[in-house]
């Protein structure tokens, strides 16, 4: 009795923040979440750019631009996974942490809808490298502002050859997947129909990065 009084006098924000302290997987998958939505807006971002610029939409060629992608968004994911979700970062109020997610996860999720919009009516490939280029002004912007470096970093090399092995597996199933769904995916048109192929692509290769992020890759 005297405990759920204790928790009826709390301050709500209080005991969340109690609770995810005691399961910080909790916090760490909701920033990977968020920074998996940055990292595949950066992806479709370059992959519609170079496939509208080559003029690829299908097959094997396209499987390697979205590789290209593959790589742009693996690039960006070490120093976003390192220093945030897996960073044991501490002395974070509850609603700054709220905020980090909405902003970081809305950047992604604006990149996609302007992917989608843009493909839906087949837009140039000016049009990406302009969305492309305040995309990593803004990611630019969040980074310096949550106050995140790079110079405390220890065996960089090591941890980031592990990385890139883990990844480099998710590449092979994203590319692999991207390029064999592309040629059987025929829902609407041709722009539409390889971001469709993409997507489904993404989602399998971000359960297995985040599985060999915390177990192999960032472990304590």
């Amino acid at each position: 009795m005297d405990n759920n009084n204790h928790l009826q006098s709390t301050p709500l924000s209080i005991q969340i923040t109690g609770f995810l302290e005691r399961n910080p997987v909790i916090y760490q998958f909701l920033r990977f979440a968020c920074i998996g939505f940055l990292n595949t807006g950066l992806s479709f971002l370059v992959v519609n750019l170079v496939s509208k610029f080559l003029g690829i939409s299908q097959g094997v060629p396209y499987g390697a631009i979205v590789g290209v992608g593959f790589v742009c968004a693996v690039i960006q994911s070490f120093p976003w996974n390192r220093t945030w979700t897996f960073g044991g970062e501490t002395g974070v109020s509850l609603w700054k942490n709220v905020v980090r997610l909405f902003l970081v996860g809305c950047l992604g999720i604006a990149a996609l809808l302007f992917v989608a919009l843009a493909s839906r009516f087949s837009a140039p490939a000016w049009s990406y490298l302009i969305f492309l280029a305040g995309y990593l002004v803004a990611e630019e912007l969040f980074w310096k502002g949550f106050g995140f470096h790079m110079s405390d970093w220890d065996h960089v090399g090591h941890s980031f050859t592990i990385f890139f092995i883990v990844t480099g597996i998710g590449f092979f199933i994203q590319s692999g997947l991207s390029a064999l769904l592309s040629t059987h995916i025929h829902v609407t048109h041709t722009d539409l129909d390889k971001n469709i192929a993409t997507a489904l692509a993404t989602g399998v290769s971000m359960v297995w990065n985040f599985l060999g992020y915390k177990v192999v890759v960032f472990k304590k």
